[in-house]
């Protein structure tokens, strides 16, 4: 009997990513937020009463959250959904950032390192994290997540929305970045559940790029005007990178920044 899996958000670029990765292995219910999907529910982030609802109809042995919102109502919204699992004895895998680590530039971080956030959504991230990890403990799984592309993904319709209208497109120079393609993240997602491991996994390319450069390159991949890049001054060289030091993930579902492109180009000629 296929193992049902309940992804909430699934109307979100990560939660549209999970689905075709798990494949035909699993039964998908998906929530969104302002819609009802097909054989899915509508649920809101401020609804809470109605997830525990949905869990006791439902029963999923694994829950994936990849739901947005105002963070206290996310925080009360997991709270609720962890305790659900923990008792229930089931699987919890929770979309996380690489912003967890927008504290300290200075290098590329792996999932050994703690993390050092800056911003209100890296903080938001690790409170989150650190709250689900008491709760569900080895029931729980982290995927940190670079920066998610794909070809219709929101930041290719941004170049191309710039391109189009030209107008100056902020980029940064002097950052070296990973990024995840889209399909990484169902294929990660089916191989941990099939093997049933837990814990945090960073989730992207094993290799980093200048930032300036790799939206260049993906705007000649696509086919895209260039759009009127305007460089953000910048001191000294920034590293906005989360490297995976886990051993588990086989080497064919790992990426390179060209193994990325090359996604998006044979992407591109199948549209």
């Amino acid at each position: 009997m296929k193992k049902k899996v309940l992804v909430i958000g699934g109307n979100s670029l990560v939660g549209k990513s999970i689905v075709p990765g798990l494949g035909d292995n699993y039964q998908m219910i998906l929530t969104a937020g302002h819609y009802v999907p097909e054989n899915g529910y509508q649920l809101r982030i401020e609804e809470p009463n109605k997830l525990v609802e949905i869990l006791a109809l439902e029963n999923p042995e694994i829950v994936i959250s990849s739901i947005r919102g105002n963070y206290q109502s996310q925080m009360s919204f997991h709270k609720t959904l962890a305790e659900w699992v923990a008792v229930e004895k089931k699987r919890l895998l929770y979309i996380s950032t690489a912003n967890v680590f927008d504290g300290n530039l200075s290098r590329p971080w792996t999932e050994h390192d703690l993390p050092m956030p800056e911003s209100d959504y890296g903080s938001f991230k690790r409170d989150c994290e650190s709250m689900l990890e008491k709760i569900l403990e080895n029931r729980l799984i982290i995927f940190r997540l670079a920066a998610v592309w794909s070809n219709d993904c929101p930041r290719v319709q941004q170049l191309k929305r710039y391109s189009r209208n030209k107008e100056p497109y902020r980029t940064y120079p002097n950052y070296r970045i990973n990024v995840t393609h889209a399909k990484q993240i169902g294929n990660y997602a089916k191989y941990v559940f099939d093997n049933n491991l837990h814990g945090i996994f960073h989730v992207g390319t094993r290799d980093t790029v200048n930032y300036f450069s790799f939206e260049k390159m993906v705007c000649e991949t696509l086919q895209i005007d260039m759009p009127q890049f305007l460089a953000e001054p910048e001191d000294e060289e920034a590293c906005f990178a989360i490297l995976s030091a886990r051993k588990e993930i086989p080497d064919d579902l790992q990426m390179t920044v060209t193994d990325v492109l090359s996604t998006l180009k044979e992407h591109n000629k199948n549209q």
